[in-house]
């Protein structure tokens, strides 16, 4: 079920809702011109401010009434910055619309595209509403993050930043035994694994750039046939799919063939569907494994 754009924020300053929030706390009686005022916005703005209010569960106003939620109530009693910080953080990640972007995306693909795509995909947003929206979304995640979906170059160094633990936590799945049976497995019998009868090139294939690719082999129209192999693949798990891509251009690189006609796959017991509909952009094959361990 798509999410109703009554539930896709439109009020961009995050700032501006806690001062909503704490002009109410203070006199649920204010009326929006006074309101307007006294966050210097126009009075059609408030209702933005207001629904942006419901949509990070801090309260609901309407008709003349303000109900603070806990969470709301927590904000408004937190005195160190700190503690309002974390609150709003929290507030903003756990809104339905940007739990459901987060869920199946990095930091770094956050862009204006990607988040439209997703508002055009996801929501029942439409029109010119879609990109001013996107912002929006964008913007809180900015507010309450340490880096900004805004800033082409922020992403690159928040990618860039995550690399290390990323690589780490791919060498200590890539190098365990569950690891070395499916690769074995699969080398031995890609008929019962993969689904092809494929003729076995070599395990651990060389690259001149010092990787070596899981399993490479010929299918049955002499197609190279290179294979990663990972345990599980989750939501978001690049490395395998990264490492995927690589050696299907290297290959067509080393012997002058187009990328078309190189076979490059992913395979692992699980891959979340994020990941294989990223590696269906760039031509990667997934195939799930689950029985052989």
């Amino acid at each position: 079920m798509k999410i109703s754009s009554l539930d896709v924020p439109q009020a961009d300053t995050l700032d501006l809702v806690v001062k909503l929030l704490a002009v109410l706390w203070n006199d649920e009686s204010q009326n929006k011109e006074k309101i307007a005022k006294e966050l210097g916005i126009v009075r059609r703005q408030v209702d933005y401010y207001e629904h942006a209010a419901r949509i990070l569960g801090l309260a609901v106003i309407g008709g003349g009434t303000v109900q603070f939620t806990d969470a709301g109530k927590a904000l408004m009693e937190a005195t160190r910055v700190q503690d309002r910080r974390r609150l709003l953080k929290e507030a903003v990640l756990n809104t339905p619309i940007i739990r459901s972007l987060l869920r199946d995306r990095r930091p770094e693909e956050l862009s204006q595209v990607v988040v439209s795509q997703f508002l055009r995909e996801k929501s029942t947003s439409s029109g010119a509403t879609i990109p001013r929206r996107a912002r929006t979304i964008r913007t809180w995640i900015r507010d309450v993050s340490d880096f900004d979906p805004l800033d082409p170059s922020s992403l690159a160094r928040k990618a860039a930043a995550d690399a290390n633990e990323e690589y780490a936590a791919y060498r200590g799945r890539e190098e365990g035994p569950i690891h070395r049976g499916l690769k074995m497995a699969i080398s031995q019998d890609p008929l019962r694994h993969l689904g092809e009868r494929l003729t076995l090139i070599q395990v651990e294939y060389p690259f001149p750039t010092n990787d070596r690719a899981d399993v490479l082999f010929l299918d049955e129209k002499k197609r190279f046939y290179v294979v990663e192999v990972e345990v599980d693949v989750g939501p978001h798990d690049l490395p395998g799919l990264l490492q995927a891509v690589k050696y299907k251009h290297m290959l067509a690189v080393i012997h002058g063939l187009s990328a078309d006609a190189v076979r490059g796959v992913l395979v692992a017991r699980n891959i979340d569907p994020a990941i294989e509909l990223r590696a269906n952009l760039y031509d990667i094959e997934c195939k799930r494994v689950p029985t052989i361990i």
